[in-house]
């Protein structure tokens, strides 16, 4: 569910700016989808601050803890977690001092399996330059990119969650009360801009406990945050690029006041939860559920798949949940079917969710519906024969009424035949799957945008990028994967055949040349000339055609151009 959301809504125009929104976009923004990011003005003066977490008071907070360990399940996923330590290949933190590595997750062998929760993975500090703590005009004026780390700003979030075009939803609950759980879509109004403002520094004030039990609890939840924020998309193809890119599907981030949350719930795969800013408590179940159990735990009545009996021993008491508090730079992996609970510990609570999906047997099965439905092939179109069927008339049991046994297995073998000459035919099957799993995960409306509609675009183009000047850079929220696959004629001669799969398209060749280029492309996330000229390869005509190939996907927004 990531987010309390059963389905993905977008709206269809693009907004116009609030008023109340000062657009200074940040140099290393600017550059690339500017028109998609303006930063809202600071609303700090003035507000009933209370202390933020930085990378040295963070480290106060969980001084009862090692500075780095991870804590992860035994296999059985049902004894008490412990505790061990896990050391990369390498002796020394990267060059912004992160922990969180492919190596270091590889050796945890949580994946899939358990929960992991390591400490001081990464270093906020770097990642995240509050707005606060510099000059906004002189940032936006100079072209030194340092002055922005990867990670947006509660203000930047607040921004693109008043964009029309976003994924956005504010969860809100009564705190102790599950059955209160409410769930509103859509882009946020000037005045609730200024209100999502002011809950990153201040905490409301309550008269008595009373009235405290009665105010509802927020939490803003945006997907696509990646798509919006170009450095994100960048952060996170570096940092997960141990795992495969149609694995992965969005960086949402979530922004709650104290006590905000989504509710105990269950995700249908891996999940990265990376605290940003401030604190919040996980509730972790020690055990997987299946679907079943979840179904039967949901609240009735309310629009957010919460389960209930979170605080029922009889269900989940503190034997089979573990509970820990995240503070800046800390990160959790949760596998699939693990039942957890986020809980705002203080204001300016910012929880980065880097999602990896995969289809589910309904998804492919339907998919696999819909191709058979929309195919003239004889194996689609195929109607079930009973050519024998009045062969024995004088069958004094016949029974007009009666699915016969025979009738069902002859029905049951048309399908299967036509699902195996299917998923044998390599080549097929190989299409099929990869298109499938680059398709976007959600709705969007007018994206990728074509570069004759993007109005504002003035960088360089494919034959600047090859001569040196600026990148290719993959547009944001759109995968790009390859494969190679062998193909046989009417004779029975095998070929090798050569695919790009991109947001559901697929371009194949079976020339080598072309699959360098396509596994190039789908590899590299930035794209500069040199790289580019290594795998443009062939003679004059054939390299031509190379270029060509890249102006296409240029035109029809699925790789752009930066001047970065």
């Amino acid at each position: 569910m990531r987010g309390g959301c059963q389905i993905f809504l977008l709206a269809s125009t693009l907004p116009s700016l609030a008023s109340s929104l000062l657009v200074l976009p940040p140099s290393s923004i600017s550059k690339r989808h500017c028109h998609h990011i303006a930063l809202v003005k600071s609303y700090y003066n003035n507000a009933n601050s209370i202390q933020r977490f930085t990378p040295d008071n963070a480290n106060v907070a969980r001084s009862a803890h090692d500075d780095k360990y991870v804590l992860e399940w035994k296999d059985d996923m049902i004894d008490d977690i412990i505790a061990t330590n896990i050391k990369s290949n390498t002796d020394d933190d990267d060059d912004d001092g992160h922990l969180f590595n492919a190596a270091l997750f590889s050796a945890s062998k949580a994946w899939g399996r358990r929960p992991l929760l390591l400490r001081n993975a990464f270093n906020p500090g770097k990642l995240m330059i509050l707005d606060d703590d510099i000059d906004m005009q002189e940032a936006a004026d100079d072209d030194d990119d340092d002055e922005f780390g990867p990670w947006p700003s509660w203000q930047d979030v607040v921004d693109i969650a008043s964009d029309d075009d976003a994924e956005s939803r504010v969860i809100s609950h009564i705190p102790g009360d599950y059955s209160t759980f409410d769930i509103e879509w859509g882009a946020l109004s000037d005045s609730e801009i200024d209100k999502w403002l002011s809950k990153e520094t201040t905490v409301e004030a309550m008269n008595n406990e009373q009235a405290k039990e009665h105010v509802r609890k927020e939490t803003l939840v945006v997907n696509d945050i990646d798509r919006f924020h170009p450095p994100l998309a960048d952060w996170i193809y570096d940092t997960f690029d141990f795992i495969p890119n149609w694995r992965m599907d969005d960086g949402q981030i979530s922004l709650a006041e104290v006590d905000g949350g989504i509710g105990p719930h269950v995700d249908n795969y891996d999940v990265f939860l990376i605290q940003m800013n401030g604190s919040r408590t996980w509730q972790v179940g020690k055990r997987k559920i299946d679907a079943i159990e979840e179904r039967d735990r949901l609240i009735d009545g309310i629009d957010v798949r919460i389960m209930n009996d979170w605080d029922d021993n009889q269900h989940v008491d503190k034997t089979e949940v573990e509970e820990w508090v995240l503070h800046p730079g800390d990160i959790l992996y949760l596998p699939p079917r693990v039942p957890h609970c986020g809980i705002a510990l203080s204001a300016g609570c910012m929880t980065l969710s880097v999602g990896c999906r995969a289809p589910s047997v309904s998804d492919l099965v339907s998919r696999l519906a819909e191709r058979f439905s929309n195919s003239v092939e004889d194996v689609a179109v195929k109607r079930y024969t009973d050519d024998d069927l009045l062969d024995d008339c004088s069958n004094d049991n016949f029974s007009p009424g009666e699915i016969t046994a025979k009738a069902k297995e002859d029905a049951k073998h048309l399908v299967l035949n036509a699902l195996t000459n299917m998923m044998d035919d390599d080549s097929v099957w190989d299409e099929f799957l990869g298109r499938c799993v680059t398709e976007p995960k959600r709705l969007r409306n007018n994206y990728p945008i074509p570069l004759e509609d993007d109005d504002e675009f003035d960088g360089p183009n494919v034959q600047d990028v090859l001569d040196g000047r600026g990148m290719l850079y993959h547009a944001e929220g759109i995968c790009f994967s390859h494969s190679e696959v062998n193909s046989q004629d009417l004779s029975g001669t095998a070929t090798a055949i050569y695919r790009l799969f991109v947001n559901g398209e697929m371009w194949q060749s079976d020339s080598a040349d072309d699959g360098i280029l396509y596994q190039t492309i789908a590899n590299n996330r930035m794209l500069d000339g040199t790289t580019l000229l290594k795998s443009i390869i062939g003679n004059n005509e054939r390299r031509a055609k190379k270029v060509e190939f890249l102006e296409k996907l240029v035109s029809v927004g699925l790789l752009y151009a930066s001047e970065e």
